[in-house]
This record gives structure tokens, C-alpha cells and sequence, in this order.
């Protein structure tokens, strides 16, 4: 893995745009609660229609108890690789999220290995649901930590022992390939992958996955992306637990594998826009419709802390490097914000929003034509010193600039 950083977009440090929401009040959820409403303020986005939101409840809700939970994390290493501790916090973590008030199995269900010594401490559990009397509703397999190259390109996941050359590799780590016949074997009406290291996309080459829900942090030649401080989480891993903990307030009841799935490749940067997503995940059958957890922000979409929670969730999206997304996605939180809360200061800061990422995805005019309409609604109703008028009054003159420049072009 790397501690490569977000690339955040250009243009986002203009005053009032994308990159000082993080000191909005709007992008607070009840621990951060928004700006106290001024009357007069907030109306609904001149020429804006929210598109309709389809929420579809996966199918499929696992057995609480017919499902095994298989979660490995590789943190230390003798031989070489750097020292991962953020693939030990990983397996912790995600079996809370998974085995709590949230999550839909039975901690009965779980088993972790953390730095495993050698392939057979787990493999040997993978093999053990092979003669089970009756099959397992769910079989899941995790694993964080370093990603390595075998021979002919074959992916290996690291052990403590793990020597990173393509001659040892195989022998010192625990193939995938091994992972992933011991999971066919295994008697489970559904089996899926969850592999959060480096070059993990090559899961989809390996004929012993081929009917294995796959969900792979990184593509066939990128490396994962893990927390620069060497803290917390690993990128992918940091992003499926605030989903998993905090929901999706436009989600359905339940979180299924391809709801979580579309959230993560908005959120995680991809290094290339014309090739595949990162994350990448390939379903078998109806897979992406199983579900892992109970949606903790079900119904919330047009309350206030769902409204929040949508900002931050479309903050995270511009950030990773999908400004237009994003601020498709501030664009319908304005419409329902002004919709649904008292007018006032929130509802600027939505549409603020709205603007600054609409500038940041190459749309200057459009962005000032936004600000054109809010900047006047904001001087009718607050004092001309007011900082939040300021800052407006400072994106709406850049992006007029910049627009004007592009018309030069």
C-alpha cells in the first residue's frame, strides 16, 4: 500500500468555495449542529428540479446466523515490507460494524486472524465449511494489508514472513488463488471477496474466482491507498466503515454490496478517469444485492441531519476528484434543503455549495450564474459584514474572472 495523497481539484481554494466547507456548520451532523436560521433567508435554487432519488431495498438479507465472517489483517513483517498497524485496526473495526447494533451477523459468526504466521491458520477454516450439513447463507472473506506479485503476475496477500519477490512470494505469503478455491469448495449459497491491498484487480483474473462476488480496493497495477500518519484505516477500509457506521440517507433499508459499491467509487480518487473505477467489483448473478448492515440514515434524506450527512458524503465525492458529481449532488441537497428546512443561513450554504463545485468541475459561467441569484437573496436579509456574505460576494467576483478568461479563450 501507499500514502499517496487526494488529489483535491484545482480551484477549490477560492474563499467561500469547495475548500472552506470543512468550516461550514452545514457539513456537521447532530455532534455539529448547523448555524442558528436567520428569518427572511433561503429559497428554492432559481431553475432547479431535484431528480427523483429511486431507492431499491436489496433483495437479499443473509441468515444472522447461517453466515461466517472470515477477516485477516496483516500488520507487521519480518522481511522487509513496511509495517502496516492500519490492517490490524481494519479486521477490528469492520467485525464491529459488522457484528453491532448495525450490522446483520451474530458475532458467533466471526473469525479474525490477525498477522497470521503461516496460509493454513486460515485457509484451514476456509476449508472447514466444505462439509457443513447445511450450506451457509453468506460466506465473506476479508483481507487487509500488503498486496505481493508471484510468479506470472499471481496475487499473493502477505504474511508476517511474506518476502516480496516474485520467487518467494508464493511460498512465504497466502495465495489468492488458495483463498479463493478454498471459498468455492466451501458449501455457501453465496461467497464474497473483499480484498482492500495493492494490485488486488487481479482477483478478476484468477479462474478459481470466477463465481466469487469480488470487491477489490485498487485495479490490477495501482497500489491501495492508506492514511499518510500511518493511523486509523486504510483508504478503502476508512471509507466502508463511515458508510457502514453512518449510512446513506437517500439509501434504501438495508446496505447492499452494490449500494456500497457506487458510494466507495464516488468517494475513493480513481488516477485515471478514462480507465476503470477504483474500487472495482464484479457480481455473480444478483450478489451486489446482498445486504451487510441495516442502514443507519434510512428516511433521513430530507431532514437536517440527513441533509448534512449528504453534504459530507458530496464534499467527499468532489474531493476524490469528481467535482461535476459533485456538485450534481449539492444541486439536489439545495433543492430539498430549501424544500424541507426553515429558511435561513443552511440553506445558502447548500446552494454556496452548489456553486463552488459546479465552478471547480470547469463551469465558471455557471457557477457565476448561480451566485448571481443568491448573492442578492443573502444581501436582502443579512449585514453587510456578515462573513458568510463576504465570502459569497468573493466566489461570485472569481468566478465571474473566470469566467470572462474562458469567453477570451
Amino acid at each position: 500500500m501507499t500514502s499517496d495523497p487526494v488529489v483535491v481539484p484545482e480551484g477549490l481554494a477560492v474563499r467561500g468555495g469547495p475548500a472552506v466547507l470543512e468550516g461550514l456548520a452545514v457539513l456537521g451532523g447532530p455532534e455539529m449542529p448547523g448555524a442558528p436560521a436567520v428569518p427572511g433567508v433561503g429559497a428554492v435554487v432559481p431553475g432547479f428540479r431535484p431528480d427523483p432519488v429511486v431507492v431499491r431495498e436489496p433483495l437479499v438479507v443473509p441468515d444472522r446466523m447461517n453466515t461466517r465472517l472470515v477477516l485477516v489483517g496483516s500488520s507487521t513483517f519480518t522481511r522487509g515490507l513496511s509495517p502496516l498497524p492500519a490492517a490490524a485496526a481494519d479486521v477490528r473495526d469492520l467485525a464491529g460494524a459488522l457484528t453491532g447494533p448495525d450490522g446483520l451477523f451474530d458475532p458467533s459468526a466471526l473469525a479474525t486472524f490477525v498477522d497470521p504466521v503461516e496460509p493454513g491458520l486460515v485457509l484451514d477454516r476456509l476449508h472447514s465449511y466444505a462439509d457443513l450439513a447445511t450450506p451457509l447463507d453468506l460466506l465473506l472473506f476479508y483481507y487487509a494489508g500488503h498486496g505481493v506479485s508471484a510468479e506470472d503476475n499471481r496475487l499473493c496477500l502477505a504474511l508476517p514472513g511474506t518476502v516480496d519477490v516474485p520467487k518467494a512470494a508464493g511460498r512465504t505469503s497466502l495465495p489468492a488463488e488458495d483463498v479463493f478455491a478454498a471459498l468455492r469448495g466451501a458449501r455457501a449459497r453465496h461467497r464474497v471477496v473483499v480484498l482492500d491491498c495493492c494490485y488486488a484487480g487481479r482477483a478478476l483474473d484468477a479462474p478459481s474466482a470466477a463465481d466469487l462476488h469480488l470487491l477489490l480496493a485498487s485495479d490490477r497495477i495501482s497500489r491501495a491507498l492508506t492514511n499518510p500518519s500511518g493511523e486509523g484505516n486504510t483508504a478503502f477500509t476508512t471509507e466502508l466503515l463511515l458508510l457502514l457506521r453512518a449510512g446513506d440517507p437517500e439509501g434504501a433499508r438495508h446496505l447492499g454490496l452494490d449500494t456500497l459499491f457506487r458510494r466507495l467509487v464516488e468517494a475513493l480518487p480513481g488516477r485515471d478517469p478514462l480507465g476503470p473505477p477504483r474500487p472495482l467489483q464484479r457480481t455473480v448473478n444478483l450478489s451486489g444485492d446482498l445486504a451487510l448492515a441495516v442502514n443507519p440514515a434510512y428516511g433521513t434524506g430530507r431532514t437536517a441531519p440527513g441533509l448534512a450527512r449528504r453534504a459530507r458524503l458530496a464534499d467527499r465525492v468532489g474531493r476524490a476528484g469528481h467535482p461535476a458529481r459533485a456538485g450534481m449532488l449539492f444541486g439536489r441537497i439545495a433543492g430539498d434543503a430549501a424544500q424541507v428546512l426553515p429558511p435561513g443561513r443552511e440553506c445558502f450554504r447548500y446552494e454556496r455549495a452548489h456553486a463552488a463545485w459546479t465552478g471547480a468541475s470547469g463551469d465558471a459561467a455557471g457557477a457565476a450564474a448561480l451566485l448571481d441569484g443568491i448573492v442578492p437573496r443573502m444581501e436582502s436579509v443579512l449585514p453587510g459584514d456578515d462573513e458568510d456574505l463576504r465570502d459569497a460576494r468573493t466566489s461570485l467576483a472569481h468566478w465571474r474572472t473566470a469566467a470572462d478568461a474562458a469567453e477570451r479563450v
